[in-house]
């Protein structure tokens, strides 16, 4: 059963085993809707860092099974970048391992006095001293904490999770990272290191035949689609040039642009050339394996992966696989979120053009400069000079720069945008600002706005119905580029669990998630004024998609906000009205 929750507080050191309800489970399902479920009912935090901010570890009824992609976990806390829901994915092998060492879910509160990490097995969890750990980056203290727990699997911060940066990561693998909105902060408030999970249990499935007979047929058909070949080849990477050529929205200049000159030098082929690629895959994937190890100049890494080199790369004008591969080493090393620091840095790049900042700031940080941003990345990290005010997002930064700056500050809610530029893609601005935070892992719509095949006039309903599918996969959890519907992974679902859902019933429990964090978000901060987008987006002309040539009306946008606001029973501001919490077996707020 994948009920087993183990509670820590790290306050007084104790620790209680525990289980989930049935009555959750099956409302919620695992991973991301659990992890909700339990935030909304532990967490009586006035700010992130308050040590009664749960931080939540979960897995999926799927995770450390034989079917492909099911290697992925998550964190579920209260984010320390826009102070609401945060649900933050990993793959690699975190997630299996933590289950093999007997537990599904782990909540963390509480916080110690001095450096810890916990030592998490079937008997529970050890309090390990952590003081000669505190002040080392994520590569150091995971190979330490690997050699003495041998066979054991570490989520571990690095020094920007140790400094409070808002948009610190929490590492795995090295190379693997729980990354956005904050959680590494959330971990270093608590003076949490690392949270290390050691153990051989069996990982148990209601029909574990029959979910070994659906795993089995799903990889001999994953093998033959026609999206896995070029996935295996070029990983993420393959949308640099899609998103330039095709999609004229690759995130270009701090978003003034959806096109970059020098791309030829920052694709997914110079990438292969110039990185000597290899693929590598996940926990239980052994057909996509869409990662690559990079190897050069004596370094070696996964990576880059699209969202880094488009936001590290084009949207600060790098022109080199080899400076985007150190940029992105540096961040894995120091622990943070590839997206918000490559958007920080080219807001300050912008605001430097502006002259906005100090002055040998001003004349140091420029577009183009890779000197630059391999500099920034450690001032953000040990929140030095202008690296003090970047380490606290763009929402926050805007406002001590002030000068107009908010108009460039590329952040809906306090979240810095990821996945393209809506002026090339309006659609995706459309669900970036109704999410639950403004990631392209909430619905990913580009492509079908890309190829044609979106409407103004349906987009409201294909975004709600997305994100309630991609809620439900991500209780799973598999991964975003599993190429099979809710018919099918349902079937998945119901081998491992013996609940019989339906493919109606698992849209209904991601609606149900998407009210429940709606609710909690307005509980803690976030208003109606935050669904909106940056005012760029609003004043400058679309260069490609449904706004091609014009400019993204503001009254159009709220219509189609409030158009989702209505499909999903919320009034005008937002706020799951009583038939809907009702409905959908929710608690009042």
């Amino acid at each position: 059963m994948f009920n087993r929750l183990l509670r820590v507080d790290l306050s007084d050191q104790e620790f209680k085993k525990d289980r989930v309800e049935e009555e959750i489970l099956r409302k919620f399902i695992g991973g991301k809707g659990v992890g909700l479920r339990l935030l909304v009912e532990e967490d009586t935090s006035n700010d992130p860092y308050d040590p009664s901010n749960p931080l939540i570890f979960v897995t999926g009824p799927l995770t450390g099974s034989t079917v492909q992609t099911s290697g992925r976990s998550a964190i579920v806390t209260r984010s320390a970048l826009t102070k609401t829901f945060l649900d933050s994915h990993a793959g690699g092998h975190f997630g299996p391992a933590m289950r093999r060492a007997g537990w599904d879910y782990l909540l963390i509160k509480g916080a110690s006095q001095e450096p810890v990490y916990l030592l998490v097995t079937p008997k529970g969890t050890e309090f390990g001293d952590a003081g000669d750990l505190w002040g080392l980056d994520v590569f150091e203290t995971e190979k330490i904490l690997r050699k003495r727990h041998g066979g054991s699997r570490v989520a571990c911060i690095g020094q920007a999770g140790e400094n409070l940066v808002r948009f610190a990561a929490v590492g795995t693998e090295l190379f693997r990272h729980y990354g956005r909105g904050g959680a590494g902060a959330v971990m270093g408030s608590k003076r949490l290191k690392a949270v290390v999970v050691e153990g051989d249990e069996a990982i148990g499935f209601h029909d574990s035949d029959g979910l070994r007979e659906q795993a089995v047929g799903l990889t001999r058909d994953l093998k033959g689609h026609p999206d896995v070949e070029r996935r295996h080849e070029l990983g993420t990477m393959m949308w640099i040039r899609m998103g330039q050529e095709t999609g004229r929205f690759l995130p270009t200049r701090n978003f003034q642009k959806g096109s970059f000159e020098q791309y030829e030098g920052i694709t997914a082929e110079a990438m292969k050339r110039e990185l000597n690629w290899t693929s590598k895959g996940c926990y239980g994937c052994g057909v996509i394996m869409c990662s690559k190890v990079s190897r050069w100049d004596g370094r070696e890494m996964e990576g880059p992966e699209y969202e880094t080199t488009a936001f590290l790369g084009s949207g600060c004008e790098l022109k080199d696989a080899r400076e985007i591969a150190e940029a992105n080493w540096l961040c894995d090393k120091y622990g943070l979120d590839t997206i918000s620091t490559g958007v920080s840095i080219s807001f300050a790049m912008e605001a430097a053009e502006k002259g906005l900042l100090g002055l040998e700031d001003n004349r140091r940080i420029r577009f183009g400069s890779a000197e630059a941003v391999h500099s920034l990345i450690r001032e953000i990290a040990f929140k030095e000079g202008i690296g003090d005010t970047l380490a606290e997002g763009t929402r926050i930064a805007s406002r001590r720069i002030g000068g107009g700056s908010d108009y460039f500050a590329i952040q809906t809610a306090g979240m810095e945008l990821s996945g393209v530029n809506p002026l090339g893609s309006y659609s995706m601005g459309l669900a970036l600002a109704t999410g639950d935070f403004a990631s392209h892992t909430r619905l990913w719509t580009a492509t079908a706005e890309m190829n044609g095949e979106l409407s103004l006039e349906e987009l409201p309903r294909v975004i709600v119905e997305g994100q309630n599918e991609i809620n439900a996969r991500n209780c799973f959890i598999v991964c975003d580029f599993l190429p099979y519907g809710l018919d099918r992974l349902v079937l998945l679902l119901n081998a491992a669990t013996g609940f019989e859902y339906t493919p109606d019933e698992i849209m209904e429990a991601g609606a149900r998630m998407q009210s429940l964090s709606r609710m909690y978000n307005l509980r803690k901060g976030r208003t109606h004024e935050d669904d909106t987008l940056p005012l760029r987006f609003f004043e400058e002309e679309s260069f490609a998609g449904l706004m091609e040539g014009k400019k993204i009306p503001r009254d159009l946008f709220e219509k189609q906000v409030q158009e989702v606001f209505s499909l999903r029973g919320w009034d005008e501001e937002g706020m799951p009205r009583p038939q809907t919490i009702n409905e959908l077996g929710l608690e009042p707020p």
